[in-house]
């Protein structure tokens, strides 16, 4: 069961004591990255915001392209997704409390059945780990073999680099070249059928993989604390650790440190590219913790056992973080080459938390194969519950938590119980604040010591602790070494066991006792029962002295029921060189929910105690059977894949229901059911739709079924008053159970959406049975419907088509056409045709392609290329040129197969082998609609948005670039509940010339539109909530092009001494949109200043000074840029803005300053008649009720040589005047001047703003 939970990001589990006030600057500490949602968690919950605040795009591991721009001031991200060539199923997007998923339909079965980790599409923790594309070329994987499948080779695999072999989890690490994920993903699933609406009931992957998984990143999580443990009293004894090896996997080691010299004896590096050296800290401070000698400090900082001898694995690099596969392979290593009886591991993910990861997995296997004692930090995510980080989560490992010097437990230091099964973590604590030990001299500092804090401090404590132990215990195993150090702990009175486990470590304690015992009966979670049975353990004593030991056993219950714990005696002895067991009964008959602890403690003869045993139990909760099925649109059974969240519970699960149904066992809660599913569609048996399936409401008081029943789903269309075809569609869901209505912050929401590509003909949604009664819900479908491009009917029966990417353009009009039949379109088949001018009717072929169709198509003179599909849905393949950007030579339109296959039979049945049909072609739509439906507490009957005056808003949409200049546009919607954040269609073609475009109205929603040009800028509008029935003009890549902020780039005073300013430089069109580029042949130059002191100065957009002082001081921004591109605009060849203001110490509060925006009639060359009108509108942005107080235009004819300030006059916020060019003048050019009313300014020039007629 798929449990989409926390990331996986690995630290080094140690704060740097300089840096403890703000430990969120702190990569050893357990403080989250910053990062934002498309949710509604602000923090943790969404897509991770970079230094820079720029889109990153994500390639995944199926070809898919997942763009993420950050919104700006803690607003949600958008995310934007571009299919691979070829791909035809629809992309789920699921966000809640761990972040944002991306999951293609074709994946979605390998997610649910645990053949992908999740974390492979959890966009915000790829981005969060530096994994998108910009950053990393490459996709690190961890590759899992079934039992007897060969080794991986390189070559096996498309774009697959063999980096190392992980012998101990049966797997290879790997990297994936992401500019070849599409070929690796065909390669992975050949054996599948992923486009079919029935995918396999088990599936699996090629070559005899069982599972890949995310090679995440690792990231680096004392003479008074040896003291603080007992080391010198074994010192004095004689044991030192001589004899010992202990390996240290960490950051490395310096290796000419005094402390150190002297110890190592073996050393590897498992970082590529990087020797053993220590340049991070971590690992030298940890190391000398360990077995450092003290020879730096005369012998005063010694590590717990000086004597031992070090095997260093350096597997994280000198930036603090690395890749689990080099964790694994560092273990190896250490346990199986070097033979280390302790291996010392500060690192662990702060997102896996159970022990089914691949470390987690290999520290189990290999302590089990080599008797070695792994000794790992618990983490740095505390104090909550359920925080110990893998790999300490491992059963076998020794998980180590921090105490300070008065032994309470370190605010930072991870929590136990195990998630998953609830076991007992961490089972020891050891000294983890304010550690001296020693400095790598290839650091920053001073001095042969420093101090850090972290159970990454306190876990070579315990190492060393070890270490001394096995000195005088050679033959001992890694587990009898974990049950002494636990079973004679100091006990630390007041604190939770899944807080401080057995109790700090006592080294002296341990090493000084006969008496060996169990370290813990641990029985985990106990699951619910209407019957709950006893459980039956023993507890273990080993005596190790040379006669028999009587022990008196007592039972402390602590706050546990009294019937919960019984021990079967209360005196045992034990046999010289011998072991004894008592049995303790665990009954969880009439035991409250939750945990449960307790000790046993076994005194010696004299009263002493010998040893303790921790208790630990967790009986679950009342839980009862939930039945899933799913059934397809004739009502017979299918299998799927659901997602599933109860009330009670931040993140969801991704479940594979099979065709037999799925019965789980669950918590009585409430609880979400959902199923996005491929159905039959519209249009036939082979037709493909998409359905939203469940239930949003289940409430488990008992023991249900859910039925996920497309045969009862009604279809979710929208009707448009003009003939329109839907080119993109969106469905989602909000649901809450804390809320009705959506709040920012609101943990336990999520979102759940499906983007539909046009290889859907039809929507459908099961009716839920009633409102929901717990929290809130929206339904939200979102339409962008074109004029229909291409309309084919026959006899009035009218066939479902979609004109083929890259295909040319049926010329715009209506036609008839006869059409013929051309089996699979090969030159052979026309030979015996004359087809010229005609329609002609194709079937699909693997062994024809699409190149060879439509060349073989355009010798023979066809005017219109109809390609019947032969799988399920529509076809969507590209017709173009095999450059893959040229447009190929003929129409092409596909047909579904239902459809294609009964016009091939008409044509057949006809005495004249071909049928007449009606053509009516728009290429380039006059008008568009885009939609949105929403649906507020449960799903209805009756799902057809009927769209028309009363929910419209029309918008008259100007497109000014050149008519060879390529250019994109889409609009966006921003839902309620999305607080900022989009999910974005992607961009579509545009032509010079207007456009006609009608957008629903009402709702909340926000519509931001977006216009790409050149491939080089990209503008964005402010968004706007439109009436109903008003009319709206927008003009995109006209005159006049200048600096213009729109609200989200306002410059923030943030965290009282910085300022952050975001400036760009190329909105078009005198209107309020923002322009940004990354052309060379636009450039900017952005400077700030204090009074006339030069702050910083950049060759971009945005930027942060810092040190400000916190009084209130004048502030002037200033924007040079300059426009070299005429595919961009003739105009505006250069631009001066300078914006003054007022500034003073505040907390993340935007600074308002006045935009300029310009409005003169122009024609289609941007060039307006000499005696026109301009007008200027300045207006506060951020504090809309200032008023502008003064503004001053001046224009010139000869490219700023002379200036001639106008006449205005003001109106309603806007100022006019009259303009008269002289007849030798081709351009205008602007210089203008405004205050507002708080004496803020701007001042702008605009060089050939625009040109005369």
């Amino acid at each position: 069961m798929p449990q989409f939970s926390r990331g996986g990001r690995i630290t080094a589990l140690g704060i740097a004591l300089a840096l403890l006030p703000s430990l969120g600057a702190v990569s050893a500490s357990a403080s989250p990255l910053a990062s934002f949602s498309t949710g509604s968690k602000p923090s943790a919950a969404g897509v991770a915001r970079d230094a820079s605040g720029t889109a990153r795009t994500v390639t995944l591991i199926t070809g898919d392209k997942v763009t993420v721009t950050p919104g700006a001031k803690g607003a949600h991200a958008s995310v934007s997704v571009q299919r691979r060539v070829g791909a035809t199923g629809s992309v789920e997007t699921i966000t809640d409390a761990s972040g944002t998923y991306v999951v293609p339909d074709e994946a979605k079965s390998y997610v649910a059945s645990g053949v992908l980790d999740k974390r492979l599409f959890n966009v915000t923790e790829l981005i969060a780990q530096g994994y998108d594309d910009e950053r990393a070329a490459g996709l690190p994987l961890i590759v899992t073999r079934a039992v007897g499948a060969s080794r991986l080779a390189g070559a096996d695999l498309p774009g697959v680099a063999v980096e190392r072999q992980l012998t101990s989890i049966r797997a290879e690490a790997v990297t994936a070249d992401r500019a070849k994920a599409a070929p690796l993903w065909n390669a992975l699933v050949s054996a599948q059928d992923t486009a079919g609406r029935k995918a396999s009931e088990a599936p699996s992957l090629s070559g005899g993989i069982d599972r890949i998984w995310l090679d995440g990143k690792v990231k680096a999580a004392l003479a008074d604390s040896t003291s603080q443990i007992g080391a010198p009293r074994v010192w004095d004894k004689g044991a030192v650790g001589t004899g010992v090896k202990v390996a240290v996997l960490d950051t490395g080691i310096d290796e000419g440190h005094p402390d150190l010299a002297k110890r190592i004896v073996s050393s590897q590096s498992f970082v590529p590219g990087q020797d053993i050296t220590d340049r991070r800290g971590h690992g030298t401070h940890v190391a000398s913790t360990i077995a450092g000698t003290g020879a730096a400090s005369d012998g005063t900082e010694k590590g717990v056992a000086p004597g031992a001898d070090l095997a260093i694995g350096k597997v994280l690099g000198d930036g603090g973080s690395g890749n689990e596969s080099w964790i694994i392979a560092g273990m190896e290593w250490a346990a199986k080459t070097e033979k280390a009886e302790i291996i010392s591991m500060s690192l662990g993910s702060s997102g896996l938390h159970t022990q089914n990861d691949p470390m987690s997995q290999s520290v189990n296997r290999l302590s089990q194969e080599t008797g070695t004692l792994f000794v790992i930090a618990a983490g740095n995510s505390g104090p909550g519950e359920y925080t110990v980080n893998a790999p300490g989560t491992a059963e076998s490992a020794l998980t180590v938590g921090a105490v300070d010097s008065a032994d309470q437990v370190a605010g930072f230091s991870s929590s136990g119980p195990r998630e998953g099964d609830d076991g007992l973590k961490p089972e020891v604590t050891a000294p983890g604040v304010n550690i001296l030990a020693a400095r790598s001299q290839h650091t920053t500092g001073e001095g042969f010591y420093t101090v850090k804090s972290g159970t990454s401090m306190a876990t070579p404590h315990v190492a060393g602790a070890a270490a001394l132990l096995a000195e005088k215990h050679p033959d001992w195993t890694g587990q009898q070494l974990k049950d002494a150090l636990m079973s004679t702990t100091k006990a630390t009175p007041g604190t939770a066991v899944h807080r401080g486990g057995t109790g700090r470590v006592d080294v002296s304690a341990a090493y000084g006792t006969k008496i060996v015992a169990s370290g813990s009966v641990d029985t985990g979670l106990i699951k619910w029962s209407r019957d709950p049975q006893p459980i039956e353990r023993r507890i273990n004593y080993t005596n190790h002295g040379d006669s028999p030991t009587t022990l008196r056993l007592t039972l402390d219950r602590g706050e546990s029921p009294s019937s919960l714990f019984t021990l079967g005696a209360d005196k045992i002895t034990v046999p010289a060189y011998d072991t004894a067991s008592v049995s303790l009964v665990i009954d969880p008959r009439g035991v409250p929910v939750g945990g449960h602890t307790g000790q046993v403690v076994a005194r010696d003869g004299e009263g002493d105690v010998a040893a303790h045993t921790v208790l630990n139990t967790r009986t679950e909760s009342e839980r009862h059977d939930l039945t899933l099925r799913a059934k397809d649109r004739d009502g017979h059974p299918m299998a799927g894949n659901i997602t599933l969240k109860g009330a009670n519970d931040p993140y969801f699960q991704y479940l594979r229901v099979p065709e037999a149904g799925l019965t789980l066992h669950l918590p009585r809660d409430t609880y979400s059911a959902m199923m996005y599913q491929d159905v039959r569609g519209a249009h036939g048996a082979h037709s493909k739709g998409l359905a939203l399936l469940g239930d949003p409401e289940v409430e488990l008081t008992d023991s249900r079924t859910v039925t996920f029943d497309a045969s009862q789903a009604q279809q979710v269309r929208a009707l448009t008053p003009r003939p329109s075809m839907p080119t993109n569609t969106r469905v989602e869901y909000w649901r809450s159970f804390n809320a009705t209505q959506p709040k920012p912050g609101m943990d336990g929401d999520w979102i759940h959406s499906n983007m539909i590509d046009t290889a859907y003909d039809s929507v459908w949604a099961q009716p839920s049975p009633e409102e929901v009664k717990v929290g809130g819900f929206d339904l939200t479908t979102r339409w962008r419907a074109p004029q229909t491009a291409l309309k084919v009917s026959q006899d009035s029966r009218d066939l479902d088509v979609l004109v083929q990417k890259g295909a040319k353009p049926l010329p715009d009009g209506t036609r008839n056409l006869d059409a013929v039949f051309a089996g699979t379109g090969t030159p052979a088949e026309y030979a015996q045709l004359s087809v010229r001018g005609m329609a002609v009717v194709v079937r699909r072929s693997s062994a024809v392609s699409p190149n060879e169709q439509s060349e073989a198509a355009r010798a023979a003179g066809v005017k219109l290329l109809l390609v019947v599909n032969d799988g399920v849905g529509r076809l969507r393949a590209w017709y173009g040129d095999s450059d893959w950007q040229s447009p190929g030579p003929v129409a092409v339109a596909s047909v579904t197969k239902d459809d294609g296959e009964a016009l091939i039979a008409e044509i057949a049945a006809s005495s004249r082998d071909k049928v007449r049909l009606r053509t009516t072609a728009h290429p380039v739509p006059s008008y568009t609609y885009d939609l949105v439906s929403n649906h507020k507490g449960s799903i209805p009957q009756d799902l057809t948005h009927r769209a028309d005056s009363r929910n419209l808003a029309r918008v008259n949409v100007t497109f000014g670039h050149g008519e060879e200049t390529p250019a994109e546009e889409t609009r966006i919607d921003h839902q309620r509940y999305a607080f900022g954040g989009a999910w974005n269609f992607p961009p579509e073609p545009v032509t010079r010339g207007s456009r006609t475009d009608w957008v629903s109205t009402g709702g909340g929603i926000e519509w931001r539109q977006t216009v790409t040009v050149a491939n080089s800028l990209v503008e964005v509008s402010e968004p706007v909530t439109y009436p109903s029935r008003g009319t709206h003009e927008e003009r995109w890549t006209t005159p006049i092009m200048r600096p213009r902020m729109i609200g989200d780039d306002l410059p923030t005073r943030e965290n009282g001494s910085v300022l952050y300013f975001d400036s760009p430089a190329f909105g078009t069109s005198g209107m309020a949109h923002s322009g940004r580029t990354w052309s060379s042949d636009l450039s900017q130059r952005t400077s700030l200043y204090q009074g006339d002191t030069l702050l910083t100065e950049v060759d971009y957009d945005s930027a942060y000074a810092w040190g400000l002082s916190p009084e209130p001081l004048p502030y002037r921004l200033v924007v040079d840029a300059a426009n070299n591109s005429p595919l961009i605009s003739r105009y505006s060849i250069t631009t001066h803005t300078e914006w003054t203001f007022v500034s003073a110490e505040a907390e993340n509060e935007p600074i308002p300053l006045v935009q300029l925006d310009y409005g003169v009639d122009l024609d289609a060359d941007g060039r307006a008649r000499r005696s026109a009108d301009l007008s200027v509108t300045p207006s506060v942005l951020g504090a809309p009720e200032i008023d502008v107080a003064a503004m001053r235009l001046e224009v010139s004819y000869d490219d700023g040589v002379t200036w001639h300030r106008q006449k205005t006059v003001q109106r309603g916020g806007v100022w006019k005047a009259g303009l008269s060019a002289p007849h030798s003048a081709s351009f205008v050019s602007l210089r203008t001047t405004a205050t507002d009313e708080s004496g803020s300014s701007i001042s702008q020039t605009v060089m050939r703003a625009y040109g005369l007629k």
